[in-house]
């Protein structure tokens, strides 16, 4: 069984309508999906928006669930120039971009005790990076325009302001992306031992896009995350 994580409704809306024989199970207030796509057995999840709610979801599907791997789908920001609207991002590593413990020796972003950073499965990284090239072979996602695997990070923030996105562009140099879950659910399935991987689809570029413009293109990134997903799943039952 695969684990699929977003936060918002929109994000997994496409998904859970594409699940065969779902069944709805609900523990506390999360409610879990499971069911098949791509003939894999899933477990699909809104976990809310924040690194708390994703945790929090990530942790109760690994101990209910037991996946044999965890993905995070969604939207971001795109903080490289090179990033437009609808392109997507694989994550080679994620890092938490609200972090700072350097007080006491640590890096930005380091949690004590843990990596700074958490990087993502390479197998599920290759599955995800097959899965895109066949989808511009068979041009399911011509919106998409190029797909980029990258360091993504995390924080409880939507980064907008321009000297926020200065300072973080200075202190996470190799960030291309930042969106507001993805390093915390990483960061339990390091701790459970779980390979993890996330894709997001950009929805907004930091320092270009309002508030408004992320709402806007909000569908479309959780379109393109979630078709990547479903291939993905394909890609994986090749092995």
């Amino acid at each position: 069984m695969i684990g699929i994580i977003g936060a918002m409704e929109e994000e997994v809306r496409l998904l859970g309508e594409a699940l065969r024989e779902p069944r709805k199970i609900t523990t506390g207030s999360l409610t879990f999906w499971t069911g098949h796509l791509e003939n894999c057995s899933v477990v699909l999840v809104q976990s809310g928006i924040g690194k708390v709610n994703a945790a929090a979801a990530c942790a109760v599907l690994i101990e209910k669930f037991g996946p044999e791997a965890v993905v995070n789908t969604g939207s971001a920001g795109g903080l490289s120039s090179g990033l437009a609207l609808g392109d997507l991002v694989v994550a080679e590593a994620l890092v938490h971009h609200d972090v700072d413990v350097t007080a006491f020796g640590y890096g930005f972003g380091q949690v004590p005790g843990l990596p700074a950073s958490f990087r993502t499965d390479v197998r599920w990284k290759n599955f995800a990076e097959r899965a895109f090239a066949a989808l511009k072979k068979e041009k399911i996602l011509p919106e998409a325009q190029s797909c980029v695997t990258g360091v993504i990070g995390s924080g409880d923030v939507f980064v907008h302001d321009p000297e926020k996105i200065t300072a973080l562009r200075a202190r996470f140099p190799s960030v291309c992306a930042v969106e507001m879950e993805g390093a915390a659910i990483a960061q339990v399935c390091h701790l459970f031992q779980v390979p993890f991987l996330a894709i997001r689809s950009i929805s907004d570029v930091a320092g270009k896009e309002s508030p408004m413009k992320f709402e806007e293109f909000l569908p479309l990134a959780s379109r393109h995350s979630a078709i990547l997903v479903q291939r993905l799943l394909k890609e994986f039952q090749v092995g």
